[in-house]
C-alpha cells in the first residue's frame, strides 16, 4: 500500500506547522498537530491560559519558559510525557484510517528525544521528511526564539559554565543543540528538504516538493 502520510521533522521554528497547514488547506491533508494537541492537554489541566489570538506553540513556549527558568526541568519532563502520548495517537490515527485519506503529522522539535520504538513507529507508518536548517538560517531561529520563545526541550544539552550569564550560555549552546538535533532528524528521515529553499519558493512549488517527497523515497 502506498504511503499516505507525511511526517515533518525539524527544529522548532523551521516551518513544519506552516507547511502542514498549507497541505491541509490547499491539498486536503488531515493535519495532526502535535504541539497543538500538547497545548490542548495542558490547557485542559489548567496549566496555562492562551492569550487572545495566541498560537498554541507560543502559549506553550510561554508556559515552558527558558532553560534557566524556575521549574523548567519539571515542565520539560511533563511536556515530553504528553508528547509521547499525542505522537502515539497520531501514528494510530494514520494506521486506523480508511483508505484514501492523506495525513501530515506536524511533530515537535523534540521528536528525536522520544523513545526509539515511537520513532520507529513514525518511520514505518509515514514518509518522514526532515526540513533541514542551513547554517545561514540558524542565527535567525535563535533570534526568533529569544524574541518570542517556542517550547524547546534542552534535556542534558543545557550546561552553562560556572559564572556564565544565561544569555551567553544560550548563544553558545543553542548552535550545539541544533547541530545535534539535525543529525538525529537526518537519521530518522527518509527525505530531506532545505527549509530556506522552501521558504523562498512560491507556495505552489513548495507544496509540490513536499508532495514529491511523499511519493519518492529520496534517501534509503
Amino acid at each position: 500500500m502506498a504511503v499516505r502520510a507525511l511526517c515533518l521533522v525539524g527544529m522548532s521554528g523551521v516551518g513544519k506547522s506552516h507547511w502542514a497547514a498549507q497541505l491541509a488547506s490547499s491539498v486536503g491533508f488531515r493535519h495532526l498537530d502535535c504541539d497543538g494537541a500538547i497545548a490542548a492537554v495542558l490547557h485542559a489541566r489548567g496549566a496555562f491560559e492562551p492569550g487572545p489570538g495566541e498560537a498554541a506553540v507560543h502559549a506553550l513556549g510561554r508556559w515552558m519558559g527558558m532553560p534557566w527558568s524556575p521549574g523548567y526541568e519539571l515542565r520539560q519532563a511533563l511536556y515530553l510525557r504528553i508528547e509521547h502520548d499525542v505522537t502515539a495517537d497520531a501514528i494510530e490515527a494514520v494506521r486506523s484510517a480508511a483508505g484514501g485519506e492523506r495525513f501530515v503529522i506536524d511533530t515537535t522539535g523534540s521528536v528525536v528525544m522520544l523513545h526509539p520504538a515511537l520513532r520507529t513507529g513514525l518511520r514505518t507508518t509515514c514518509r518522514v521528511v526532515h526540513l533541514t536548517v542551513p547554517r545561514a538560517m540558524r542565527a535567525r531561529l535563535l533570534a526568533e526564539y529569544l524574541a518570542r520563545p517556542r517550547p524547546i526541550v534542552w534535556g542534558n544539552h543545557w550546561r552553562p559554565q560556572p559564572g556564565e550569564a544565561a544569555s551567553d550560555a544560550l548563544r553558545r549552546l543553542y548552535p550545539r543543540l541544533v547541530a545535534w538535533r539535525e543529525r538525529r532528524y537526518g537519521a530518522l528521515a527518509h527525505a530531506r528538504l532545505d527549509a530556506q529553499t522552501l521558504r523562498d519558493a512560491a507556495p505552489t512549488a513548495a507544496r509540490e516538493r513536499l508532495l514529491e517527497a511523499l511519493e519518492t523515497r529520496v534517501r534509503p
